[in-house]
């Protein structure tokens, strides 16, 4: 039997080495998802914690697994870009990767109310309803 291709959007941020870090996380993304596509990239404060301004940017592509290895390969992502537990407690966050939409699944509802994330949903073609 042939698994289902679905629909995911994931957010990116990074606040340290942000260029660099996002730009690796995007790398390992079009090798692990079905036609990745991203839009533009855009600084943010960040927030909930005090540390350099945050790199964003989303990305829409397909997987044909299930969505808990889903979040595991974007677990693993996340680490291959050096995401390291010790420094997020202290707000060093070098790719921090969410996965915002699973078929027709919402998760992180409160992401989709920012601005920057809006925008970034409405570039992609991506309805916010």
């Amino acid at each position: 039997m042939k698994s289902k291709r679905v629909k995911i959007v994931i957010a990116l941020g990074s606040n340290v080495d942000q260029e660099a870090h996002i730009l690796k996380a995007k790398k390992w993304l079009e090798a692990t998802f079905e036609d990745m596509t991203f839009g533009t990239s855009l600084w943010t404060e960040p927030i909930g914690l005090s540390s350099d301004k945050f790199l964003n940017t989303l990305g829409v592509g397909y997987t044909n697994v299930n969505k808990e290895r889903t979040l595991l390969a974007l677990k693993n992502i996340e680490r291959k870009c050096g995401r390291r537990v010790a420094e997020s407690r202290k707000g060093i966050i070098a790719v921090d990767i969410d996965l915002l939409l699973f078929d027709s699944e919402r998760l992180h509802e409160t992401d989709w109310s920012r601005g920057y994330v809006k925008n970034l949903l409405q570039q992609l073609g991506v309805s916010i309803d």
